[in-house]
């Protein structure tokens, strides 16, 4: 069940972006005080709390779901009142680790309260001791109603008889008395899977490129064929061919 631990906090003036500065300055951390008037309407009141005791109220808690008797004072230290609440929302700033923003929300005894719980698993399942299986938390938090001397810090579930393919269900947790789960039954929050298969990369094949034949050039020096189809004569711009010597020499020896 959660704890009600006290909290001490300060009624804050000044609102707006460099009023929240000078607040952090100081070592106190800003937050608003959501309550209900004897009217019913809701209403909001701007507070600052150290934040040393901050941090050190949530690092001693096992859940964000912290139930604190709120005690709120005037700047110069008086109590004006006191009132049971939640703390429901610690804004953290997106670098720096320290905390910029708290919202509380003042409840009654008697009212059901909704509210985020974490879900842990304990014991190792059969299809991870045995089968080699990968152990999955599918929610790792649980929608609940309740009232508020119900509420659980954790839910635990136990995981050990999960074998490969098996899930733990909504429907299958078992919750402490006076909790109501809110969440689809049907939803699985945590599963056994087989393990994953390692995939061995095969070499890709190499590509061989076509063999490109190249055309044979012309030879640029050889004579062009002339209009009769032989080669370039005397019409082509060349040189006449000579003529056979021995028919040359056949004459003249005749006429000798």
């Amino acid at each position: 069940m959660a704890k009600t631990v006290p909290l001490q906090v300060s009624q804050r003036s000044g609102i707006g972006r460099t009023a929240l500065k000078a607040v952090r300055k100081t070592g106190r951390v800003p937050g608003v005080l959501y309550g209900k008037a004897k009217d019913k309407a809701v209403r909001s009141r701007p507070i600052e709390i150290d934040a040393r005791k901050l941090a050190a109220l949530l690092q001693s808690s096992t859940s964000e779901n912290v139930l604190v008797d709120v005690e709120v004072t005037d700047p110069s230290g008086k109590k004006v009142d006191q009132h049971l609440a939640l703390l429901v929302d610690v804004q953290h700033h997106p670098i720096k680790d320290y905390i910029i923003h708290i919202d509380l929300h003042e409840i009654a005894q008697d009212e059901i309260l909704h509210a985020e719980v974490p879900v842990t698993s304990v014991g190792e399942p059969v299809g991870v001791k045995s089968g080699g299986g990968l152990l999955e938390t599918m929610l790792r938090t649980i929608r609940v109603a309740c009232l508020p001397r119900n509420l659980p810090e954790l839910i635990t579930v136990d995981v050990s008889h999960l074998e490969i393919g098996r899930s733990v269900h909504v429907r299958e947790l078992v919750l402490p008395e006076g909790v109501t789960v809110t969440n689809p039954p049907e939803l699985p929050v945590f599963s056994v899977f087989a393990p994953k298969e390692e995939v061995v990369a095969t070499p890709a094949t190499e590509v061989t490129q076509p063999e490109v034949i190249m055309e044979k050039k012309v030879d640029e020096a050889a004579p062009a064929p002339d209009a009769k189809g032989g080669k370039g004569g005397a019409k082509a711009g060349g040189k006449p061919e000579a003529k056979p010597a021995g028919k040359a020499d056949a004459k003249s020896e005749g006429k000798k």
